[in-house]
Order: C-alpha cells, then sequence, then structure tokens
C-alpha cells in the first residue's frame, strides 16, 4: 500500500454519524505565498485553475469561482485535504452532518487534533544562505 493510500483514512473520521474530513484552505496557500500552489490557463475553455503540486489537495479550482467566492463573507472553504500538509498549509476538520444523540456523539476527538505535518521541501531548494 502506498503512503499516499495510507493518509487517506487519516484525513477522515468516520467512526459516528457525524463524518468528518480534513480540509485546508486554499486562501492560506495564497497568503502564504506557498510555492507548491499552481496557476494554469486551459487554452481549450479560457478558463484558468489553480492546484497543489504537493498533492496536500488534488482538486484544480477555477480560480474566477474561487475569487467570486472570497468576496463573500464565507470565503471558499476548505477542499478535502489528499496528501500530508507541510506547516505553512491552513487546515481544519468540517462535519458532513449535524445531529443530536449518541450517534452523533464524537468517539474519536483526537481526530481534531492538528495533522501531521511533513517538512516544507520548498526550504530544502532555497540555496542562498548556503552558497
Amino acid at each position: 500500500m502506498s503512503s499516499d493510500a495510507k493518509l487517506v483514512p487519516a484525513h477522515e473520521c468516520r467512526e459516528c454519524c457525524t463524518f468528518c474530513d480534513r480540509v485546508v484552505h486554499p486562501s492560506g496557500c495564497i497568503e502564504s505565498a506557498c510555492p507548491y500552489l499552481y496557476l494554469y490557463d486551459d487554452e481549450s475553455s479560457g478558463q484558468r485553475y489553480m492546484g497543489c503540486l504537493g498533492n496536500v489537495f488534488r482538486v484544480e479550482i477555477d480560480v474566477e469561482v474561487f475569487e467570486s467566492a472570497e468576496r463573500t463573507r464565507q470565503g471558499f472553504g476548505g477542499v478535502r485535504m489528499s496528501g500530508r500538509p507541510t506547516p505553512r498549509c491552513r487546515t481544519s476538520v468540517e462535519r458532513a452532518y449535524e445531529g443530536e444523540g449518541e450517534p452523533f456523539s464524537c468517539v474519536n476527538p483526537g481526530f481534531f487534533n492538528p495533522p501531521e505535518t511533513g517538512p516544507d521541501p520548498a526550504e530544502r531548494l532555497d540555496l542562498r544562505d548556503r552558497l
């Protein structure tokens, strides 16, 4: 089993009826000037998309939709985490269902602890102090 396949269960909890997922907030990628955030223009549609080279999230986001959502009070929100975040990633846990009673009682409170982060590979690539 690949290390990526092992991370998916680590980013979701299905132990109660709430169904929780760890998400990463792309607005945090922009705010931190993450070097793994990429943009590309789809020549056939003319749309611009952004994504994560580090596979912290795997979806590609329509930049126009993202910017429109960011102008609202709620903002764009998070996308499901698929890989190991770096220390610069802004993450949270989102619940799929709200409810009352024992079926919705959290049995895994440790899931809400911040996820384990990997090293920021961009730091190894910065040679300014080592030349």
